[in-house]
């Protein structure tokens, strides 16, 4: 199968159900002395730049494991560019593009517009990988997230694999309520539902620096209730690094959801590991950069 789709599609896949978040509290010390809209400013401070992030191209090192023994290591590039241009390539060549022409599976000499039913596959690929640039901007260009809501939380600590509970204890937890995630469930909306996306960031226990963080979607029926059991994925955020005015991550773990006696929590080993080898978030793109 295309690697770099089944990294697309795990973050934005369907997830078993899941254990409900931790409501936001406030607790411990960093408590008496901080409010979460202090710790949340501070972030943002440190991760302003004057000009948003609107495209990037970038070369990435990945590690997928289809399981918990099974490891595929291999090279790509991502060039995204606002609203939803995209094109994925791998070192082999092959490529899924998305661009002013449409949508398209480039293997080689052999160039595929992907049209039809048996094209909805590769299309919906497409769409989880414009919804996974999207997420990677959001966490790269924090200060513009605006959020709706910001309280604090207690860790997650249920949902961690155990070698991550006792850093995520050592974090302070905000959860924040923001459309700036973009981490949309493939499965169909019901009718008159609506999907919101909240976010658990773990940060350092003194300075402004990002970690973890837990991404939710909720399905809510009109009346606000949750109609389908809340899509989460875990990112682990092992080192970041500077580019182009931002802190971006350069090794993260993406974790799914699995059942562990009886308790639904994020697996132990992630599902795949990404290390950015460089490139630019300043990206001068031509006319026929995302044409086939």
């Amino acid at each position: 199968m295309f690697a770099l789709q089944i990294l697309f599609s795990f973050l934005l896949s369907q997830e078993p159900p899941a254990p409900t978040p931790p409501a936001p509290v406030a607790e411990g010390p960093a408590a008496e002395t901080e409010t979460p809209q202090a710790i949340w400013e501070a972030l943002a401070k440190a991760t302003f730049a004057e000009q948003p992030v609107q495209a990037f191209d970038l070369a990435f090192h990945l590690r997928v494991r289809p399981d918990d023994i099974q490891t595929n290591d291999l090279a790509a590039r991502y060039r995204f560019q606002s609203p939803g241009y995209v094109r994925a390539t791998l070192e082999s060549g092959r490529e899924h593009l998305r661009g002013p022409d449409g949508d398209y599976l480039i293997d080689g000499e052999e160039v595929l517009k992907l049209v039809g039913r048996e094209a909805a596959e590769d299309k919906k690929q497409l769409d989880e990988a414009v919804g996974v640039a999207k997420n990677f901007m959001a966490l790269t260009d924090i200060a513009r997230l605006k959020p709706k809501e910001v309280n604090r939380a207690l860790a997650p600590t249920q949902l961690l694999p155990d070698e991550l509970r006792e850093r995520a204890a050592s974090l302070r937890w905000l959860s924040v309520k923001t459309d700036g995630f973009h981490l949309l469930s493939s499965k169909p909306l019901p009718e008159g539902a609506r999907r919101e996306q909240r976010a658990l960031l773990g940060l350092h226990a003194t300075d402004p620096v990002l970690s973890l963080a837990v991404i939710i979607e909720d399905t809510l029926g009109p009346d606000g209730s949750p109609v389908q059991e809340a899509q989460l994925v875990l990112l682990d955020l092992r080192k970041t690094g500077a580019l182009d005015d931002f802190q971006v991550p350069r090794h993260l773990r993406v974790h799914g959801l699995t059942l562990r006696d009886g308790v639904r929590r994020f697996r132990a080993k992630p599902a795949y590991e990404l290390w950015l080898r460089g490139g630019t978030l300043r990206p001068k793109f031509k006319a026929e950069s995302f044409k086939p």
